[in-house]
């Protein structure tokens, strides 16, 4: 009895878990709740401390600004300037010359969806290009409006060796800025370099903030909502964002990762976190980020509306005659690769967080990769790894199952002392015990595997949401002998839900196998576990369901053989 509670706790504790992230994920992106943030956040935006450009809330020179004042800037309109490109081997850059704002970033290895029809990704939407990416705030003014720049260079087409640059000057205030942006063409690094030369006969005391903007990364039709739509009709599906794959605001401080992805908490108020390594808007899979080798640079971030956006600045930069000021930042658009982002500065590489498992995640990556490289297909790879890893586990198994059968020869007895004792539950349970101690029985010893289970599943469940390897790749493209997809992307569901319901059935069968406890109210809830399973996996990863439906296989097939053997 004590094994089967064990059991249950640890069952109902994954239960407990896994419906917890429904929830909140249900709760906080329900269509009426995101439109009445998406109004909430447009209603307090006006409303922000030190709003730029009013003279009010303006410091005077030369006393400190405040570099990271976030408000609800003006949506950008190009006016006076003209728009340069960066191409290389991995994207394509559009500037505006009028401040150096970003106007897109596309990447080139990457669609936004399965259809080799459809566009690339492009980190820099509509929207987010209203609030001017990568522009220059100077005192918690923007630099790009009123302001004439000029623009020396021209497009740039950059091969995998080279680089290039662009530049961007003007003249505020008796300050000329010089923005220089370098590009390399093996990676998504754009490092800036700020020169600040002053004309004033006395120093002045200056706030820059270097400002990064980005629309939800990701969003997409999943092959789940175009087969819902096709079976049960509805509302057409638009680009949606995954239940887990949310957009968040995230940072390193102190050598220490943390996020936010709570709409309402970006959208109420901004995220003060001092100094940082560095800051960005990221997904799964893609991000934007900013960051500045220097101790006392800190950074803000925010949403307004559907546009996050995060700060970097620096106050206290001193311009003085014949001193000039020189500030440098880096940005990284692009994907979470794991190899870029080791190589990319201030430990950007730390963005691939797994979670409280990442001690399991990374092997369970690199096994993954190893097998793709031989097989080509990560599907396979996943059913490899499911037997490497049941083949490590498998004198644990052994022992569990035999921890079973005796458990199933004890039951008999057990069910007497129960009967016998029924009104006296301290004789009972002392009885029971006493019943172990006599045939040598370990109550907890079929709990072994499940609890060696938990991490890895956890493990990989984090793998698979975080490896952008993953992303859209297949394992059965589609459903066999039609032209309908089925298995064409391992992070998102199965849209037809086979495989979670074969998965069940599996669960099913474990439990007829498994013998039961003597408790008729556990043994119910122990037999309800596979529907309540089957139901909290409709929505998961279909590489995750793959991944415990062959577990479930072959422990199957084991505990069928280790029957077998002690009934022969």
């Amino acid at each position: 009895m004590e094994s089967k509670r064990l059991i249950l706790a640890v069952v109902l504790s994954i239960a407990v878990f896994v419906v917890w992230q429904a929830i909140s994920y249900y709760m906080g992106w329900l269509p009426s709740q995101v439109a009445q943030r998406r109004q909430n956040a447009t209603e307090q935006a006006p409303q922000a401390a030190a709003v730029p450009g009013d003279p009010d809330s303006a410091p005077e020179a030369p006393a400190p600004a405040d570099a990271l004042a976030v408000q609800q800037l003006d949506s950008f309109i190009p006016s006076e300037g003209r728009l340069v490109t960066v191409d290389t081997p991995l994207y394509r850059a559009v500037f505006h010359s009028g401040g150096g704002i970003l106007r897109q970033f596309v990447l080139k290895d990457y669609r936004v969806s399965l259809d080799e029809n459809t566009q690339r990704v492009n980190l820099v939407s509509d929207a987010a290009a209203g609030q001017a990416p990568m522009g220059l705030l100077l005192d918690g003014l923007p630099t790009w409006t009123g302001t004439a720049w000029a623009l020396e260079g021209d497009n740039l087409n950059i091969g995998a060796d080279g680089s290039g640059v662009l530049r961007f000057s003007t003249e505020i205030n008796g300050l000329r800025l010089i923005r220089e942006l370098l590009f390399t063409g093996d990676g998504y690094t754009i490092t800036e370099k700020l020169r600040v030369v002053s004309s004033e006969t006395k120093a002045v005391n200056l706030a820059f903030t270097f400002d990064s903007s980005a629309f939800n990364t990701d969003l997409r039709t999943s092959v789940f909502a175009k087969v819902r739509y096709a079976v049960f009709g509805g509302a057409e599906p638009g680009l949606e964002e995954s239940q887990h794959n949310p957009t968040r605001v995230a940072w390193l401080q102190d050598g220490s990762y943390s996020e936010e992805n709570s709409r309402a908490t970006l959208a109420e108020g901004e995220l003060v976190q001092g100094k940082v390594s560095w800051m960005a808007v990221m997904n799964n899979y893609f991000m934007g980020a900013v960051s500045m080798d220097d101790e006392s640079a800190s950074a803000k971030g925010r949403l307004f509306g559907d546009v996050y956006r995060v700060l970097i600045g620096k106050t206290g930069v001193v311009a003085s005659p014949g001193r000039d000021a020189q500030l440098e930042c880096s940005y990284f658009l692009g994907p979470k690769e794991a190899k870029r982002l080791e190589n990319t500065p201030n430990h950007l590489d730390k963005a691939l967080d797994y979670g409280f498992f990442s001690i399991i995640a990374k092997p369970l990556i690199y096994l993954l990769d190893f097998f793709y490289r031989y097989v080509g297909n990560y599907g396979l790879a996943i059913i490899l790894m499911t037997v490497v890893i049941k083949l490590l586990f498998w004198p644990l198994s052994q022992k569990s199952y035999k921890s079973m059968q005796q458990m199933k020869q004890l039951q008999p007895k057990m069910l007497k002392l129960r009967e016998k004792y029924k009104d006296d539950k301290e004789s009972m349970n002392r009885e029971v015990m006493q019943l172990y101690k006599t045939y040598k029985v370990n109550p907890a010893g079929g709990c072994l595997p499940i609890l060696v289970q938990i991490p890895v599943f956890f493990g990989l469940y984090q793998a698979l949401l975080n490896a952008i390897e993953l992303r859209h790749a297949a394992f059965i493209p589609t459903l066999p002998f039609t032209d309908m997809p089925w298995l064409a992307d391992l992070t998102s569901p199965d849209p037809f839900l086979i495989t979670p319901l074969v998965m069940g059935a599996t669960m099913f069968l474990q439990q007829k196998m498994t013998p039961m406890p003597g408790d008729p109210t556990q043994a119910k809830i122990m037999m309800l576990m596979p529907i309540v399973f089957t139901g909290l996996f409709l929505t998961f990863p279909s590489g995750l369901v793959v991944y415990w439906l062959v577990n479930n296989v072959i422990s199957i097939g084991q505990q069928w053989w280790q029957l077998r053997r002690k009934t022969a």
